[in-house]
């Protein structure tokens, strides 16, 4: 099994150009993968998850969410069948707070949980999935169409994108990753979670009377952006623009903070994603990325916000 990196800002414009318009390959990180099995397994897992895991198709993993008693986010997860088991992928550094929060509402339950071995995964999506073998297992794991499949001694790899390409895909769709966008404290529409892991027409789960009021109200009061500096403020891939800088109003006051930043090599720009107040641009106050290093100010527009 061969690995081609890539390390110029030539071809990483053209990886990232090339899988905006058709796609590619990347191996996937190490995931941590819970097995479901039991009689009432499925029963059991349907009543803890916001999705109603009856519309789960055969051969395609399904997003949702556990959550706290007060609706917070406590592990994002994708869920498939195997068999008669269910398999439960989340972040690995969230391998125990996910066997924690599945193990504590069985009760009287016929359920097992288990902790499948890491095995290697490669992902494809676009053009790269149209011609996967049908055992793949369809899954959305970059806002797009892909599948995943299981790597053995045998495999022949496809040239693989760079993890930077993979990265600057990740932010530029406004896809958000734990430790980065979503913590303990994150309510799931805060990062547009009620349109891809929420059923809001089915069955009681923890957490639910949080998210169902959230939906009567219609709004909550910080949401995921992803942020642009104005041209040619951030020239090159040697900029400053970066996970963890401040970002501040016209008033100089500190707001929040970027969650991920990456440079976009084919058109020289910057992209970050942040963690914003509503009231900031309802209200098309100005704001800037603070470098406290050097004292700089770079402007930013707002330039996507999920549900918007």
């Amino acid at each position: 099994m061969g690995h081609h990196t890539i390390g110029t800002s030539d071809e990483l414009a053209s990886q990232l150009r090339s899988a905006r318009q058709q796609g590619g390959a990347f191996l996937l990180p190490p995931q941590c993968r819970v097995r479901v099995s039991g009689a009432d397994a499925f029963r059991y897992l349907n009543g803890q998850v916001t999705r109603d895991l009856r519309r789960l198709v055969s051969g395609e993993a399904m997003p949702a969410c556990l959550l706290t008693a007060k609706g917070k986010l406590s592990v994002a997860v994708l869920i498939h069948r195997d068999g008669d088991d269910l398999v439960v992928e989340a972040d690995p550094r969230l391998e125990e707070s996910l066997m924690a929060r599945l193990d504590r509402y069985i009760v009287a339950d016929h359920v097992n949980l288990s902790v499948e071995p890491a095995c290697p995964i490669l992902h494809l999506f676009g053009s790269d999935a149209a011609d996967a073998p049908a055992n793949a297992l369809r899954v959305r794991r970059l806002g797009v169409p892909g599948c995943d499949l299981e790597i053995v001694e045998s495999s022949v790899l496809p040239r693989l994108l760079d993890p930077r390409v993979i990265e600057a895909l990740r932010i530029e769709r406004l896809l958000p990753v734990w430790d980065r966008e979503l913590n303990g404290e994150t309510l799931p529409p805060e990062v547009g979670f009620d349109r891809t892991h929420i059923d809001y027409d089915r069955g009681c789960y923890p957490g639910q009377e949080t998210i169902s009021r959230i939906k009567s109200i219609g709004r909550v009061n910080r949401l995921l952006c992803r942020l642009d500096p104005s041209p040619g403020s951030i020239p090159n891939p040697e900029g400053n623009l970066s996970a963890g800088m401040p970002l501040l109003n016209e008033k100089g006051n500190e707001i929040s903070v970027i969650t991920s930043a990456s440079f976009q090599w084919d058109t020289g720009a910057w992209v970050a994603l942040a963690i914003l107040p509503r009231a900031l641009f309802e209200n098309r106050e100005p704001l800037f990325a603070f470098d406290p290093l050097t004292g700089d100010k770079t402007p930013l527009s707002i330039v996507e916000i999920p549900g918007s």
